[in-house]
């Protein structure tokens, strides 16, 4: 058995004094000194799309004969397979190589609190299973490691020749990045100074990475796909959280989850402390129900929804359109208040991509487009038009659990470790 440590690197090279200037480079992207070995590079490229010989070389500068080695090497052990050939150009067309998505398996685990969600998908990124444990609405870390564990299990047992690559855990709160202990999570004070990615190591055999959950659900938005522009997925739950790409590569900072505004500090114009609760998924739909009878068409919409997201966005759909009076003062507020937000984050980074993601992710377009209009109108010209914005495509409830997978499966990569084709055995 190996042991890997996940780490997020980030290599900073500064140009001239006189430019001033800062570029943040991917080492694993570049082939500096601590870039993946030839089979790690391989894989991480192919996971793009299938490529020959010749693009292999060119993208990662290793020799035909080295290359064809790792190639060799990582067929027989069932990480790539041939998934066709070039279009002919007048000479034999070249062999493309891909991923094989037949032989292993990624577990992805979304730590929601309340409850939990697993899945489990193959290596290009298709989902195969998902499970929702019951009864898990207090997640006590023992009750966690032994769903993940039998979850593995359920897992081997259903899809015997696979092979378990690893666990990508996706949880909230403040997390060291450096050895995957969530340091504290402000809604479950029981989760302190917790080292969860060595307890499930621990117990199940296999390496396991953890990381911010909205962050997950950007790794699900984004793929695997390198894009070297700056671009932000914003997500809305306990407040806003940005999952920012500085030039493609996630920023995460000293504590796993950089750039979260606390809904504390989401309170709109001559609001009063504490007025940034309402401005949450919980916060909103309990705001609304406290101030309509319980009997109200509109309440008992919400009440026949099963989850916290469920019943949020089906209060954005009776605001959308002033269907009802109440929601609609509710999501007016909601809509500057999170504009203001994305202005101020806008003109401090100035992104050329801002996706909705999260819980407004499903949000009906008129809140979306109200929101959008908003920001822009707080912005310059130069900044609005520089500036695209589109709500998420990963929208199902477990776009975070498999989200995990994608996450887990690129620090992987990155990570210092044996050629692949001698793991995973």
């Amino acid at each position: 058995m190996y042991s890997y440590v996940f780490c997020n690197t980030l290599s900073i090279s500064l140009s001239s004094a006189a430019a001033g200037t800062v570029r943040y480079r991917d080492a694993a992207r570049t082939g500096a000194p601590m870039a993946m070995d030839t089979q790690r590079t391989i894989v991480s490229r192919l996971l793009d799309q299938p490529m020959s010989l010749a693009d292999l070389r060119d993208v990662t500068g290793a020799s035909l004969p080295t290359l064809r080695r790792a190639v060799h090497a990582l067929r027989d052990a069932g990480w790539l397979h041939v998934a066709g050939r070039e279009e002919a150009t007048g000479g034999r067309p070249a062999t493309l190589y891909g991923i094989d998505p037949a032989n292993h398996v990624l577990i992805g685990a979304h730590l929601e609190h309340p409850g939990m969600r697993l899945v489990a998908s193959d290596l290009p990124g298709n989902q195969l299973d998902e499970h929702v444990p019951p009864d898990l609405d207090d997640l006590d870390p023992d009750a966690v490691v032994a769903q993940v564990e039998a979850y593995v299990a359920r897992v081997a047992t259903r899809f015997p020749t696979r092979r378990a690559v690893g666990i990508g855990v996706a949880s909230p709160g403040y997390i060291d990045p450096a050895t995957g202990s969530v340091i504290t999570i402000g809604r479950v004070p029981s989760w302190s100074n917790l080292p969860i990615r060595q307890r499930l190591a621990d117990a199940t055999g296999v390496p396991v990475s953890i990381g911010n959950d909205v962050d997950a659900m950007a790794a699900a938005e984004f793929g695997d796909a390198f894009d070297d522009r700056t671009y932000v997925y914003v997500g809305f739950t306990e407040g806003i959280k940005y999952s920012l790409f500085l030039h493609g590569r996630l920023y995460v900072g000293p504590f796993g989850n950089a750039g979260l505004v606390p809904r504390q500090l989401l309170v709109s114009n001559g609001s009063q402390p504490g007025s940034g609760d309402l401005l949450t998924v919980h916060g909103l739909v309990a705001a609304y129900l406290r101030s309509v009878p319980t009997d109200a068409v509109g309440a008992q919409q919400l009440a026949a929804e099963t989850d916290a997201w469920s019943r949020f966005r089906a209060l954005l759909e009776l605001a959308d359109g002033g269907r009802d009076e109440r929601a609609s003062e509710l999501v007016h507020d909601l809509t500057h208040t999170v504009a203001a937000q994305l202005a101020s984050f806008v003109h401090l980074v100035q992104p050329e991509l801002l996706v909705f993601g999260g819980a407004m992710a499903g949000a009906p377009e008129g809140v979306t487009g109200a929101i959008e209009s908003a920001l822009r109108r707080r912005l310059p010209t130069l900044l609005d038009n520089n500036l695209v914005v589109r709500r998420a495509r990963a929208t199902s409830p477990s776009t975070a659990a498999y989200g995990a997978t994608r996450a887990f499966l690129q620090r992987f990569l990155r990570a210092a470790g044996p050629p692949l084709a001698r793991v995973v055995a």
